[in-house]
């Protein structure tokens, strides 16, 4: 009825001297993406993502990868309770930039930077003490990244909303593909209440259970 994913989409990608991480928003539709100029981009790791929104929340500040200048940048799949988005934060500039904004992926990386933080740089400890704050009907599945570190956050529920919204992983020689749809045919679902954190300069991959 509203155009699937058509509220803008972005991607992120590592120049090819692996010194600068390239980030490109557009407020049209994905499927209206000049493809063909974005297939050849030379890179170890590219990252897409279309936003599915209600038309009038279409805006450019809200296309993802979302950027709050901290350790990480944010792509999120899901929808997180706006209201159980605690109002006070460790951080005055993360709890400004929370509490000034409708946005549940921008909360989110607030809140996960702050955690971070107050975690010592542990990103397990961070993310499950954000799951002990934050509440989802459906998924708070999410992408965390910057030049060094891609990490992959699985978080669902066993509602038809949560189950719809899954991530797909493969690991091969000298690639790793993850994808919201098993476009590949060795591609397994990642386990729920999983964090997957991928080092980019030799794809050694880190798994971790979340205790929440």
């Amino acid at each position: 009825m509203i155009g699937h994913h058509s509220q803008g989409w972005g991607h992120a990608y590592l120049s090819k001297n692996d010194k600068q991480l390239i980030i490109k928003r557009d407020i049209t539709p994905i499927y209206q993406a000049d493809w063909k100029n974005i297939s050849k981009i030379k890179t170890r790791f590219l990252l897409v993502h279309a936003r599915k929104s209600l038309p009038k929340k279409k805006a450019l500040e809200d296309v993802h990868p979302i950027n709050i200048q901290e350790k990480y940048l944010m792509v999120h799949n899901g929808t997180i309770n706006r209201e159980s988005f605690p109002q006070t934060l460790e951080d005055p500039r993360l709890e400004e930039i929370s509490n000034n904004t409708e946005m549940d992926t921008r909360k989110y990386l607030c809140l996960l930077m702050d955690e971070l933080k107050n975690a010592d740089s542990d990103l397990k400890r961070a993310v499950e003490s954000t799951f002990m704050k934050i509440q989802s009907s459906g998924t708070a599945n999410a992408f965390l990244f910057n030049l060094n570190e891609c990490a992959i956050i699985k978080r669902q529920h066993d509602s038809l909303l949560g189950r719809h919204s899954t991530l797909f992983l493969t690991r091969e020689k000298n690639s790793v593909l993850v994808s919201t749809t098993p476009i590949s045919r060795n591609l397994k679902e990642i386990p729920n209440k999983s964090l997957i954190q991928v080092n980019l300069s030799d794809l050694s991959m880190k798994y971790s259970k979340l205790e929440i």
